[in-house]
């Protein structure tokens, strides 16, 4: 048998890496991130936990490229794409409100492992780190969309990144609501409502 080339072992430590993300999603969702430990993804997904720290320095980063596998390939992704086909910024924050709405359905089960691990961000540099990049994506998406509705006259002016912290502020806020009463915060009702409420503040034509 032929020694792998270069490319092969590429592909293989990529197979490796989601494989070991899809477990860990799991053991994070079934035990809450302060009682899972790295051995349990270990031996869940067939590997010593020597495999996995080659991957994944601790489990804060092991965590964090979780949410961030769901984050930025999953949401952030969509949203490029679904915004290019929006005719108008009013639009565009429409149907991100819906998208964002839609992914916390999806993702709520690993929700509430996601806000234990939010008291690391002051704790971890690399934590905090990744959540700053993570937050600036988002903020500069939003930002762009509100500061084009403001030069084609459909948006008051405001200040787009400030504007862009407390939309992002609102579905953190959700989250908390949820977690403590899910009952009470539906989230396939919040985004007409959520999209009301915004555009209203921010229409020009008012």
């Amino acid at each position: 048998m032929s020694p792998r080339t270069p490319a092969q072992f590429e592909k293989l430590r990529t197979r490796r890496r989601e494989q070991i993300l899809k477990v860990a999603a799991e053991i994070f969702i079934q035990k809450g991130y302060h009682a899972a430990n790295v051995s349990d993804v270990a031996q869940k997904a067939g590997v010593s936990q020597g495999t996995i720290y080659h991957y994944f320095p601790d489990k804060e980063n092991l965590f964090l490229a979780v949410y961030e596998s769901w984050e930025i390939r999953n949401l952030q992704s969509e949203l490029r794409d679904a915004l290019e086909n929006a005719a108008t910024p009013t639009e565009q924050l429409g149907l991100l409100a819906q998208m964002v709405a839609k992914r916390m359905e999806q993702a709520k089960d690993i929700l509430p492992a996601y806000t234990e691990f939010w008291s690391h961000i002051h704790r971890n540099k690399a934590i905090k780190i990744g959540f700053q990049n993570m937050f600036k994506d988002m903020r500069g998406i939003l930002a762009r969309i509100i500061r084009n509705g403001i030069d084609k006259n459909e948006f008051v002016n405001t200040e787009p990144m400030t504007m862009a912290a407390i939309l992002i502020a609102v579905f953190d806020g959700l989250i908390l609501q949820w977690i403590a009463d899910p009952k009470q915060v539906k989230w396939e009702n919040i985004a007409d409502t959520l999209t009301q409420v915004i555009l209203t503040g921010l229409s020009a034509n008012k």
